[in-house]
C-alpha cells in the first residue's frame, strides 16, 4: 500500500514518471536489450525480473512520435561521420550519441598525404643535421677537384673536355648534384658540405624505404625506422669523413638503392628489366664499383632463381622469364656502361686514370682482414679502436654496436637459407656485401683505415637486410620499445655531432692571403692547389703540377689541360709547404732549378710563396708519368681541433697517403 501511494503521488506530480526508458529497437523493428529477442529472457520466454513492462504515454497534449517526421527520422548506418548507441525516451522516439569518425576513404587520403609530408619534413631535418656533421671536416683537394669539374660543366663544358680524372669520375652521380648546388650557392668550399648532406639524406631515406619493403602498417613503419635508424648517426671523425663529406662510394649507393627499390616495387612486367639495366648504367658510368656490388649480384641471384624455376621445379618459361631477363639486363648494363665511358672520351670528353687493382699477396691478407673489421665498425659508428678511455664518444660507439649486430644478424639469416629465400632484394644485398668484402680483402686496395671507403656500400645494404629480415621478429619478441630507446639515443648522438664546431678548408687562410696580396694565378702540388682555388671561389687560381728531375708538367690527376695554356693564363708564383709531405712533395730546390731565382719570397705559416717575373706556364712540359703511390700507416690519425692548417695537412698526409687515389 505505501508503494502504491508513492506511485500515485509521483504520477500526480509528473505524468511521465512511470514511462520506461528502454533500449532502442533494432533496424529490423525488433527490440533487444541484450537478454534475448524483443526484451524477453532467452531461457524461458518471460521478461527478466525487475523490468518494467513497456508503456507508451498517450495524453491530450502529447502524441506518440512517428518516424515519418523529418526531425525524428532514423539516420542510416551507412552515414560515414557518426556512430553511437540508440536511446528511446518519453518525448523522443529514438536518439543517439554522435561521435565523429574517419571513414576508410578519408583515412586512405590522409595516409597518402601524410607519407610525402612526413618524408619531406624528415628530409629537411636530416639535411640540416648532416650539413652540421659535414662541416666538422676540412675540405681537401679531392672534393675540391669534383667541385671544380661541376663548375666547368655548369659553364659550358658538359663533357669535361680536357679533364683528366681519377678511376672514379662521379660523372653521373655526384657531379650533377654539385652543379645544382653551385647554381644556387655559387663556387665555394661549403658546396661540398651541402652536397654531402643531400647525398647522405637520400641514402638514409632511400634505404629506409627499401628496408620497409612490401610491409604495411605498423610493421612497415618499424622496418623503415630500423633501416634508417642504423644509418642515421655517422660517427664523429673518420665516420663523418667517409660518409658525409666529399664525393665517394657512399654517393654511389643512391642510384643502387633506387634500382633495388624499383625492382622491389614494380610488378613482373616486360619493361622492368630494361629499366633496371638503365639504372645500373646510370651508376656504373660514374663509379665502376656498381658493376661489382650491383650488376654481379643481380646476375648471380637471377641466374640461381631462373635455374630453380626452369630446371629444378620445371615450372616453364612463363614463370622463369623474368629472372632470365634480369640476367640479360645485368650483362647489358656492364657493356653499355663501358661503351658510354669510351664514347665520352672519344668525343673529346674527360679521360680516366687506369684502375689501380691487383691481387694482394697471401702475407697481406691478415692485415687486410683487420682493416676490413676496423672499417666496418667505423662505417656503422662503432669504431672503438684507439680509444684510451670510454667517454661520451666511446659510449656513442658502444651504442652503435646494436645496429652492427642487427645488420650481422640479418645477413646471417639470408646466408643460412640463401637458396630458399623468397626475398629477391635480400638475396642481392647479402651477396653484394659478401662480394664487396672478399674483393676488398683480396685486392691491393687496403692500405690505411681510410681505404674502408671502398666498403661504404656495406652500411646501407646491412641496414636494409636488418629491416627486411628482422622487422616482424623484433615485433613478436616485443623488442620495439627497446629499439625505440636506442633510436632516440642515435638521434641524440646525431644532434651532438651536428652541433660540433665547423672546420674551414685546409688552405682557407692561404687563399685569403694570396687574394689580399693580389697573387691570382700560380702553381703548387695537388694537395694545396685545387682546394685553394675552391676556397677562394676562383678569385685565386692555383693549379697542380708535378716534378720529375728538371721537368714540370700539369697534373698528374684531377686537372684540366686548359689551365696550363700560356696564351690564356699568366702564372707567376709557386706555393710550397715545408717540410714537403707525401701529397705535397715539391721542394724549394726543384722550383729554383726549373724556374730560376724568384724575385720575391714570402712566408705564410708553413707555406713558402715564390714569386717570379715571368709566365711559368711557358716552362712546362706536356705530361709526366704519375708518381708511385706512397705507403702510409694503417691507423687513422684524426685531425684534432684547434691545430693550424699546416699541421692538419701533415696528419692527413701521414694517415691517408695519396688522398686522391680512390
Amino acid at each position: 500500500m505505501p508503494l502504491a501511494i508513492a506511485r500515485a503521488r509521483a504520477r500526480a506530480i509528473d505524468p511521465l514518471a512511470d514511462v520506461s526508458v528502454e533500449p532502442a529497437h533494432d533496424f529490423e523493428g525488433s527490440e533487444d536489450n541484450g537478454t534475448g529477442d524483443n526484451g524477453t529472457n532467452e531461457s524461458n520466454g518471460h521478461r527478466p525480473p525487475g523490468q518494467v513492462s513497456q508503456a507508451r504515454f498517450k495524453g491530450p497534449s502529447l502524441k506518440e512520435p512517428s518516424l515519418k517526421e523529418p526531425s525524428l527520422k532514423r539516420p542510416s548506418l551507412k552515414e560515414p561521420w557518426f556512430k553511437g548507441p540508440w536511446f528511446k525516451g518519453p518525448g523522443v522516439k529514438e536518439s543517439r550519441v554522435q561521435e565523429p569518425r574517419l571513414s576508410g576513404t578519408w583515412l586512405r587520403r590522409a595516409i597518402l598525404v601524410a607519407w610525402p609530408v612526413g618524408l619531406a619534413v624528415a628530409a629537411v631535418a636530416l639535411y640540416l643535421c648532416y650539413l652540421g656533421v659535414s662541416r666538422t671536416q676540412e675540405v681537401t683537394s679531392d672534393g675540391a677537384s669534383n667541385a671544380l669539374q661541376a663548375w666547368d660543366m655548369l659553364h659550358g663544358n658538359p663533357l669535361l673536355r680536357g679533364w683528366t680524372v681519377t678511376d672514379v669520375s662521379f660523372y653521373t652521380t655526384e657531379l650533377p648534384e654539385y652543379m645544382i648546388v653551385e647554381a644556387v650557392r655559387g663556387l665555394n668550399a661549403d658546396v661540398l658540405h651541402a652536397s654531402a648532406a643531400i647525398t647522405y639524406t637520400l641514402v638514409v631515406l632511400t634505404g629506409g624505404l627499401l628496408g620497409r619493403g612490401q610491409a604495411k602498417g605498423r610493421e612497415g613503419m618499424v622496418r623503415l625506422l630500423i633501416a634508417a635508424g642504423i644509418m642515421v648517426a655517422p660517427q664523429l671523425g673518420a665516420g663523418a669523413f667517409i660518409l658525409v663529406f666529399q664525393p665517394d662510394h657512399i654517393g654511389t649507393q643512391v642510384p643502387l638503392l633506387l634500382t633495388w627499390l624499383v625492382l622491389d616495387r614494380l610488378p613482373r612486367k616486360w619493361y622492368v628489366p630494361p629499366i633496371i639495366a638503365l639504372m645500373l648504367v646510370w651508376g656504373a658510368v660514374g663509379d665502376s664499383l656498381v658493376l661489382i656490388i650491383g650488376a654481379a649480384p643481380l646476375a648471380a641471384v637471377s641466374a640461381v632463381r631462373a635455374y630453380q624455376i626452369l630446371v629444378q621445379r620445371r615450372e616453364g618459361w612463363r614463370s622463369g622469364w623474368f629472372d632470365a631477363s634480369l640476367v640479360v639486363a645485368a650483362g647489358a648494363a656492364v657493356e653499355i656502361s663501358k661503351i658510354v665511358v669510351k664514347d665520352i672520351s672519344a668525343h673529346g670528353g674527360f679521360s680516366m686514370a687506369p684502375v689501380a687493382s691487383g691481387v694482394a699477396p697471401v702475407t697481406d691478407m691478415s692485415a687486410h682482414l683487420w682493416l676490413a673489421v676496423q672499417g666496418i665498425c667505423g662505417l656503422y659508428g662503432a669504431d672503438l679502436f684507439g680509444m684510451t678511455s670510454i667517454g661520451l664518444n666511446g659510449a656513442i660507439a658502444i651504442l652503435h654496436l646494436v645496429g652492427l649486430a642487427l645488420a650481422a644478424w640479418g645477413l646471417w639469416l639470408v646466408i643460412r637459407r640463401f637458396f630458399s629465400c623468397e626475398d629477391r632484394v635480400a638475396q642481392i644485398l647479402a651477396l653484394a656485401i659478401l662480394v664487396n668484402l672478399v674483393a676488398y680483402v683480396l685486392s691491393t686496395t687496403p692500405t690505411t683505415y681510410w681505404s674502408s671507403r671502398e666498403l661504404a656500400g656495406v652500411l646501407p645494404a646491412g641496414a636494409v637486410l636488418a629491416a627486411r629480415m628482422l622487422g616482424s621478429r623484433l615485433m613478436k619478441a616485443r623488442l620495439v620499445p627497446a629499439l625505440s630507446v636506442a633510436l632516440a639515443c642515435y638521434l641524440a648522438a646525431l644532434g651532438y655531432t651536428a652541433v660540433q664546431p665547423g672546420a674551414p678548408a685546409v688552405t682557407q687562410g692561404l687563399a685569403d692571403w694570396l687574394a689580399a696580396n693580389h697573387l691570382t694565378y700560380g702553381l703548387s702540388s695537388y694537395g694545396i692547389a685545387n682546394v685553394t682555388t675552391l676556397a677562394s671561389g676562383e678569385t685565386v687560381d692555383v693549379r697542380p703540377v708535378s716534378w720529375e728531375n728538371d721537368d714540370v708538367a700539369g697534373g698528374p690527376e684531377e686537372w684540366d689541360k686548359s689551365w696550363y695554356d700560356p696564351t690564356l693564363h699568366y702564372a707567376n708564383f709557386v706555393v710550397l709547404i715545408e717540410p714537403p709531405l707525401p701529397i705535397d712533395p715539391i721542394a724549394t730546390w726543384e722550383v729554383r732549378v726549373s724556374f730560376g731565382k724568384p724575385v720575391q719570397t714570402y712566408q705564410f705559416g708553413r707555406y713558402t710563396i715564390l714569386v717570379f717575373a715571368k709566365n711559368l706556364l711557358t716552362d712546362l712540359v706536356p705530361s709526366l708519368p704519375p708518381p708511385p703511390a706512397t705507403s702510409a700507416s694503417a691507423a687513422p690519425l684524426p685531425t684534432p681541433s684547434g691545430t693550424d692548417e699546416s699541421d692538419s695537412l701533415t696528419e692527413r698526409a701521414v694517415s691517408k697517403g695519396l688522398s686522391s687515389v680512390r
